[in-house]
């Protein structure tokens, strides 16, 4: 049910005024010092509009306010100067052309997918314009004519341009999405204005002639100029991005339908034939013919439209179509090859979105367009079926597909201040003679997703042998959905603990929580087979919340009290506004001390700069220990150092195994102790290893030496010293 719209005191008392003021206006008592002083309200309400709400641009409303001022002047001296009421009235008349010409001129486009213009778009303006400036010429040619002729009255001359101006207001409202209340008022005043000369022609008569009905046009007239130039919506309403938001092709093609009927109106307005007849016909028929010709090319485009993705430019499914058939002819041989088809998207392009937001996405998904063009050149088509999704439908002589994608992003992608390094994995297909699109497509799907499954970053050609891998990772990720969502026929999550140890008296001091599936089909999947999936769904951090509060909920449980519990952060988890208050929830509800916490955060592609450092720092605070895992394998892990509150520097298996350099350690020990963190070396596995670590100064070892994951009901073996301590 409607709600009435609220009653708003101002807005009625202010239409109550003006119907006061448009009853005067009709009254031969008040009539003149009624219009005469509305009129000079109505010049003066656009410099009270400026100094009231300061718009950006205040320039198009001083044009106004001369605008206004020319033509109350000009019915002020009507009578006792006609020649300066004649040079007013025009003067009016061409500041109002000047501000419509720049309201034309600031068709400024913003969209990324608006900066690619084509040709057909571009003649379709200039038939717009050339059919504009028949219509224009023919007014003006009528207007001097008519002021040539001393028989006729003056306000004769005027006509004809009134009537122009009046469709090219129709057609800007037509044409324009949102115009804003404070333009729509100008619209309406200039059209009642431009009705107004039109009376007069016929008449002679200004505003002291006897003649009601013209004064109240008028009054009505300045009354919308003056609501215009005073409503709020006045700051934005010669905006250049409000008015180049225009309608869709065919409304703006509607919008140019009354020009068709401004040479016969002409005619009509001409009852002196100052022209010949042939003139009105010959411009009849070249607005006809131009409207006739703008037609075939508003249909062609949208037919162009029809197979053009709107934000990139690239063709869309139908586009692929057209261009598959083009290129797989129903004739072809059926043996014959006669190209490849790719199927691309970007890896972790959701973490764009997700951190950068939609809108940069989208300039993302422009250039990576723009990119894959380029590279391709003539050799093929690329289209975007959706999302990051690309298809490149490529001819025989084009290259190979992995040289395409390494053509395309060996370069980061600079958006502003931003860079993106673009990776993008891919699948393709042959096509021969008897390829159809639907099943190239898919299993060019196929292979991309073998890709990811993967070395990512990398073209992977289709083989039969893919599907049923293929078809397990679909399904193992519509398990995935299934056991987030909590149904119980998915399996369940549980946590195994794999011990943290001191050394070199290999005593435990605490327990890294790692999670695993138990599948009901697939048996005890490890975190490596589905958090990657899970992190593509967007249920990352969800798992992470699970896995803090049962390892919060175990560490309570365990045998020695001061043991520490370790959660993994996920990728999700760091760019989670509301980490910090997550964290301190679940201490809170399960009772763990924040000191027996600790968080293993590691490096994750395009993490931004910003990510959880405040949630941590706030954390760390609280007492809650920072692990940085992986250490010695990532690009940018000493930034991390920098970045983060880390207490524990947990040293990567590579960088700790028989092999490793003991410079290499001894340097990484000294950063430790000059940080004031903990070393803990990973993936120990033999006493040797474990005594030479120890020597070194690393203090403390996780690895199959001291225990492999197990259940939480086995840690009270792990009381005593654990690795065969020597």
């Amino acid at each position: 049910m409607m709600r009435p719209a609220p009653f708003r005191p101002r807005s009625a008392l202010v239409a109550a005024a003006g119907v006061v003021v448009v009853v005067l206006s009709a009254v031969p008592p008040t009539r003149v010092p009624t219009v005469l002083a509305v009129s000079a309200v109505a010049a003066a309400a656009p410099l009270v509009g400026v100094v009231r709400h300061r718009p950006a641009r205040p320039e198009p409303w001083l044009a106004v306010a001369a605008m206004l001022t020319c033509w109350g002047l000009a019915l002020a001296l009507a009578a006792p100067a006609y020649p300066v009421a004649l040079a007013l009235q025009a003067a009016g008349i061409a500041v109002a052309g000047g501000l419509f010409a720049v309201i034309f001129a600031r068709q400024r486009r913003s969209g990324p997918q608006d900066r690619r213009r084509s040709r057909r778009e571009t003649w379709g303006r200039r038939t717009d314009r050339l059919m504009v400036a028949l219509v224009i010429g023919l007014a003006l040619a009528q207007s001097a004519t008519s002021l040539l002729d001393p028989a006729l009255p003056w306000p004769t001359a005027f006509a004809p341009v009134d009537l122009v101006l009046v469709c090219l207001l129709l057609r800007f409202t037509a044409s324009r999405a949102d115009l804003g209340p404070s333009m729509r008022l100008l619209v309406a005043g200039g059209v009642t204005a431009a009705v107004y000369d039109c009376l007069c022609a016929n008449t002679g008569v200004r505003v002291l002639g006897p003649e009601p009905v013209q004064n109240v046009v008028w009054t009505v007239a300045v009354l919308l100029f003056t609501a215009g130039s005073l409503h709020p919506g006045m700051t934005t309403a010669f905006s250049p991005r409000r008015l180049a938001r225009l309608r869709s092709e065919s409304a703006r093609l509607l919008g140019s339908t009354p020009l068709l009927l401004v040479p016969v109106a002409l005619s009509l307005l001409d009852g002196a034939r100052v022209l010949p007849t042939a003139a009105y016909l010959a411009t009849a028929a070249a607005v006809a013919a131009l409207a006739i010709v703008r037609g075939a090319q508003t249909i062609r485009a949208s037919e162009r439209l029809a197979r053009r993705d709107p934000l990139t430019g690239l063709a869309n499914r139908r586009g692929l179509r057209v261009a598959f058939d083009d290129l797989v002819p129903t004739t072809a041989d059926p043996a014959l090859p006669v190209g490849r088809l790719a199927v691309l998207d970007l890896d972790d392009f959701k973490h764009v979105n997700d951190t950068y937001g939609h809108e940069t996405g989208d300039h993302l998904l422009v250039a990576v367009g723009g990119r894959l063009a380029d590279a391709i050149g003539g050799g093929g088509t690329v289209a975007r079926s959706g999302g990051d999704e690309f298809v490149l439908l490529l001819r025989p002589a084009a290259p190979d597909v992995g040289d395409l994608l390494h053509a395309a992003f060996a370069d980061p992608v600079a958006l502003g201040e931003l860079s993106f390094g673009v990776r993008a994995s891919a699948g393709w297909v042959e096509l021969t003679g008897a390829s159809e699109l639907p099943l190239a497509l898919a299993d060019a799907d196929v292979a991309l997703y073998a890709s990811k499954d993967g070395d990512r970053g990398g073209a992977t050609r289709f083989a039969p042998e893919q599907r049923e891998q293929v078809l397990g990772s679909l399904a193992l990720g519509a398990d995935l959905r299934r056991l987030v969502s909590g149904d119980p026929a998915a399996g369940e999550l549980v946590l195994h603990y794999q011990p943290l140890v001191a050394l070199p008296d290999r005593r435990v001091r605490g327990c890294e929580a790692l999670v695993r599936w138990r599948h009901p089909e697939r048996g005890l999947l490890s975190p490596d087979t589905f958090l990657p999936v899970a992190e593509a769904q967007g249920h990352g951090a969800a798992i992470d919340a699970w896995v803090l509060r049962e390892a919060c909920r175990s560490a309570l449980t365990w045998p020695d009290p001061t043991w520490t519990v370790s959660v993994n952060l996920g990728r999700s988890s760091m760019v989670c506004p509301d980490l910090a208050a997550r964290v301190r929830t679940t201490l809170a509800a399960t009772g763990l001390p924040a000191g027996r916490l600790h968080l293993e955060i590691t490096e994750h592609d395009q993490l931004p700069a910003d990510a959880a450092v405040l949630a941590l720092h706030e954390l760390a605070a609280d007492g809650v220990g920072v692990a940085l895992d992986d250490f010695g394998t990532g690009y940018t892990s000493v930034a991390y150092l920098q970045r983060y509150p880390i207490s524990v520097l947990k040293l990567d298996r590579s960088v700790t195994g028989a092999d490793a350099s003991v410079a290499l350690l001894r340097g990484l020990v000294g950063l430790a102790d000059a940080l004031g963190t903990t070393v803990l070396a990973e993936g120990i596995e033999t006493d040797e290893q474990c005594a030479r670590l120890a020597g070194l100064g690393v203090d403390a070892g996780q690895g199959w030496l001291f225990g492999r994951p197990m259940t939480a009901d086995r840690l009270a073996d792990l009381a005593a010293p654990v690795g065969n301590p020597t």
